[in-house]
């Protein structure tokens, strides 16, 4: 009885073992999906690793998070062996079943970008210095996502997602803000004001 309890232990400690091997197997050879926007915030550049696949479909969520076709341009499809050919159907490409890395430029409109993924991956959008996220009242970043900014622009992240959302901004918008939200203030101030006096004297 005692060397099946040991062999039970053993075989415990080898499947524990096991499976810390494949998680950090796991860990290192996470996907990758980096979308860089350009200097005018009109269009971005994408850079998508494949998982055993076979198809790749350029669509973006519609108002009701529909797949919605999108018109891209500069498609590549690589691996390791350099460029692969593809064949084109209707705002998608087919190609033969492997892992790849896929590129391709595709427009932006209303300064956001919404990232939808068939597998979880490591996800980085990367903005122009002219360009930030952090104003609550007209910057937006998804959940999970990490913003880091530099002198050469804002890079937002986020670990194993399928999902992913910035909406930006730039000093104008920012700039006319301000001075919306002054001369609503403003408004207040003289309005409010005379009304508070004229009450305390009633008082």
């Amino acid at each position: 009885m005692r060397t099946a309890h040991r062999n039970r232990r053993r075989y415990s400690v080898a499947l524990i073992g096991l499976a810390l091997i494949l998680l950090c197997v796991c860990g290192v050879s996470a996907l990758s999906a980096n979308f860089s926007v350009a200097e005018n915030g009109t269009l971005y550049t994408a850079e998508i690793e494949l998982l055993q696949s076979d198809t790749f479909a350029f669509t973006e969520p519609g108002v009701l998070g529909e797949p919605v076709p999108v018109e891209v341009t500069g498609i590549v499809l690589s691996n390791e062996s350099g460029p692969v050919n593809y064949t084109e159907e209707r705002s998608a490409i087919r190609f033969p079943e492997g892992n790849y890395t896929i590129r391709y430029t595709a427009p932006l409109s209303a300064n956001e970008l919404t990232v939808m993924l068939d597998d979880a991956s490591n996800i980085t959008i990367s903005l122009p210095e002219q360009y930030a996220v952090t104003n609550p009242l007209l910057g937006y970043v998804s959940s999970g996502g990490e913003v880091n900014t530099t002198g050469n622009g804002t890079t937002v992240s986020w670990d194993e997602a399928r999902s992913a959302q910035v909406r930006y901004y730039d000093a104008f918008q920012e700039q006319a803000l301000i001075i919306f939200g002054t001369f609503w203030i403003g408004l207040v101030v003289i309005f409010l004001v005379p009304y508070m006096i004229v009450r305390r004297k009633r008082d």
